[in-house]
């Protein structure tokens, strides 16, 4: 007699399973999960072990001889299948079931084909694997929640993919800290799609217990480890205002991924996946005179990500700040001494570089990624420069010293920024503008036009309340300039920045 199919049954979800009526459970076969009925032991064959190709972990599944010869021909159906040709040394050829080039459109179950209306009158459920692969398959439900992260739509249909697979091959790691983070995402939708929910602390929790004991064999392992790392650092920064820990989640990841990431980074479809931490992890180095897990080298390809934008290039330039501010900070040379001339010298060197710096870009790049788009990830870039030329200056002199020229830069950002924020097309039809650390870096500087900065970009939901959190910390720079302060704001941050400061 048949019974709930083994992922039904393992996800608690008997009462909707279909496998009782046919070989295999309909709603299993929608999501691509290997799955079939369960029989008493006088008809079942002997179980075959599936394993997820992530350490230690294991899901055995009972295989029927048919069943077992029809999952060959789907390469996305079997993990096992997956994991053998994925499963790599750091030092082996990336292999990757996904074609950079290779067209994909992930099946929408029935359910999920309704109007907003019903979607907005749907509960939010994001407890199963079940949920949480209906949600990267729908287009539409996947768009609002990670269109913060992105900055157009032009990138949805590779993130979509990407997060797709990597569910599914790691979905035993990765379920819970990414339904945690659906969940919260909810709460930050520029039209509401999906009812809002209240942050579940205690899934989240689970996330970072699985991110901690993570095993990683290959390079979707390294994938997965990364992608869970970016989800708990969102969860971190957007629920606990006032934590440390955002920057350790991120750092976590990378160091775990590091043997992989030489490699991975040369392969542009995982750039969904490896470009976002390493720019995290850079811009909280930059803050805290800490030096970055990665230094992105130069590549020979032409980077554009969706969260990163066109500033590959101008990340190893940002590497190098860190590694000189941090030996400064240690060594704490005395002013005048062969040491400290030498790092000044460096800084210098750093800061001829940044000034020569533009980003690369393709050809086609308006054809792919649209205008507006565009316009923001060149914004982006050139914030992020100036940002980078004023953290050179404050290395080199204190609060209320030669702040004209810090005032000349902070006005550039400024000035960016408002040439970007004057359009409402550009406003309303761009999903993402990480631009929370230049912005931040300028209002230390000026009082006033980041203000009214802050309140022009609230259609930007999760990048304004990431700012709107740190102006604590700008009113401490700011009074400590006025009061006469005779140290560099770096010196400020241990005692006095108690949130991340995010890209």
């Amino acid at each position: 007699m048949a019974k709930a199919c083994d992922h039904c049954n393992l996800s608690k979800e008997r009462e909707t399973c279909t496998a009782g009526a046919s070989p295999t459970c309909l709603k299993c076969s929608r999501l691509r999960i290997g799955s079939i009925a369960r029989r008493t032991k006088r008809v079942r064959h002997r179980s075959s072990a599936k394993v997820f190709p992530h350490g230690d972990l294991q899901v055995s599944t009972v295989v029927s001889r048919q069943g077992a010869e029809s999952k060959k021909s789907d390469t996305y159906a079997s993990p096992s299948s997956s994991s053998s040709s994925s499963s790599s040394s750091p030092g082996s050829a990336l292999s990757s079931p996904l074609g950079v080039d290779e067209p994909w459109t992930p099946e929408t179950p029935d359910v999920m084909i309704m109007s907003p209306e019903k979607l907005l009158a749907a509960p939010t459920n994001f407890q199963t694997t079940s949920d949480a692969f209906r949600t990267v398959m729908d287009v539409e439900q996947f768009s609002v929640i990670h269109a913060p992260f992105v900055f157009g739509n032009s990138f949805i249909p590779l993130s979509q993919k990407v997060i797709y697979v990597i569910l599914q091959l790691s979905a035993p790691v990765l379920t819970e800290g990414y339904l945690a983070f659906l969940g919260l995402m909810t709460n930050y939708q520029k039209s509401p799609i999906i009812r809002r929910s209240e942050p579940d602390v205690f899934r989240a929790a689970k996330g970072l217990q699985r991110l901690r004991s993570v095993k990683i064999t290959n390079d979707y392992d390294a994938a997965c480890a990364l992608f869970l790392g970016q989800t708990m650092y969102v969860f971190d920064v957007l629920t606990t205002p006032y934590s440390r820990t955002a920057h350790a989640i991120v750092r976590s990841s990378l160091m775990s991924a590091k043997a992989w990431l030489t490699r991975m980074v040369h392969t542009p479809i995982m750039d969904t996946i490896t470009m976002t931490p390493i720019l995290v992890d850079t811009v909280e180095c930059l803050v805290h005179r800490e030096i970055p897990i990665i230094r992105l080298d130069p590549q020979h390809r032409v980077i554009v990500d969706r969260y990163l934008g066109l500033c590959a290039t101008l990340l190893p330039h940002l590497y190098d700040i860190c590694v000189c501010s941090n030996a400064l900070k240690r060594e704490a040379p005395a002013v005048g001494s062969e040491s400290y001339s030498a790092y000044h010298d460096r800084l210098d060197e750093i800061e001829e570089t940044i000034r020569r710096w533009r980003p690369q870009t393709p050809a086609g790049l308006f054809e792919s990624y649209g205008q507006h788009a565009v316009l923001a990830m060149v914004t982006q870039a050139n914030v992020y420069r100036l940002a980078a030329l004023l953290i050179l200056h404050r290395l080199r002199y204190s609060l209320g010293v030669e702040d004209e020229a810090a005032w000349r830069l902070a006005n550039g950002i400024f000035s960016e920024l408002s040439f970007f924020a004057k359009s409402a097309a550009n406003l309303k039809d761009t999903s993402a503008l990480p631009v929370v650390f230049p912005l931040t870096m300028a209002m230390f500087e000026i009082y006033g036009p980041g203000e009214d900065l802050v309140e022009r970009l609230t259609s930007f939901t999760v990048q304004s309340v990431c700012v709107g959190r740190l102006q604590e910390f700008v009113k401490v720079a700011r009074a400590s300039r006025e009061s006469g302060f005779e140290g560099i704001w770096f010196d400020l941050v241990d005692t006095h920045l108690r949130v991340a400061m995010p890209p």
